[in-house]
């Protein structure tokens, strides 16, 4: 979140549930009607915002937890989201403070690299066990990502807004 006259209140963990499981039932839509690749990938962009905002709530485990549920769901390979989605976690928790203070279209920037980290690992693994090689199109659902960072990231964060007093 970046610097500004508002303080944060506290978010339920309810809350944050709910959002991931919202994500991972909009993961589970059938977007193959318009291209399975041209989907965002919802539950990672969730992970991603929650573990930027709430790094002592949201970490590597539920990244792991909802990385399964993700392979379970599609029928791929077992581990290949698991993985992607713990790598691109741990590495917004080793540089949350970084990454916070900077502002929403600069931490879109972030994530566009760190959707596209996970993007390139799930092919590697998909290679490594024989798959075919992915086309361009395959790397189009991060930047549709990261283009919905900034509304989602404002939306989820206005009912935690609180305004500071003047005389603070």
């Amino acid at each position: 979140m970046p610097v500004s006259s508002h303080l944060p209140r506290p978010v339920r963990p309810s809350l944050i549930f709910l959002t991931l499981i919202g994500a991972l039932l909009l993961n589970l839509l059938p977007w193959q009607l318009i291209g399975s690749h041209f989907a965002p990938d919802f539950v990672a962009l969730m992970l991603l915002y929650w573990t930027l905002n709430q790094p002592r709530r949201v970490g590597v485990g539920w990244a792991f937890v909802f990385g399964l549920a993700m392979d379970v769901a599609d029928g791929n390979m077992l581990g290949q989201h698991t993985l992607a989605y713990s790598v691109i976690v741990y590495l917004v928790l080793s540089r949350s403070r970084q990454i916070n203070i900077f502002p929403f279209w600069q931490q879109a920037l972030a994530m566009l690299g760190l959707l596209l980290l996970a993007q390139v690992i799930m092919a590697v693994l998909r290679l490594t066990t024989g798959a075919d090689m992915v086309g361009i199109s395959y790397f189009v659902g991060p930047f549709l990502s990261a283009f919905l960072w900034v509304p989602i990231s404002n939306l989820l964060l206005v009912h935690q807004r609180k305004n500071v007093p003047d005389s603070l």
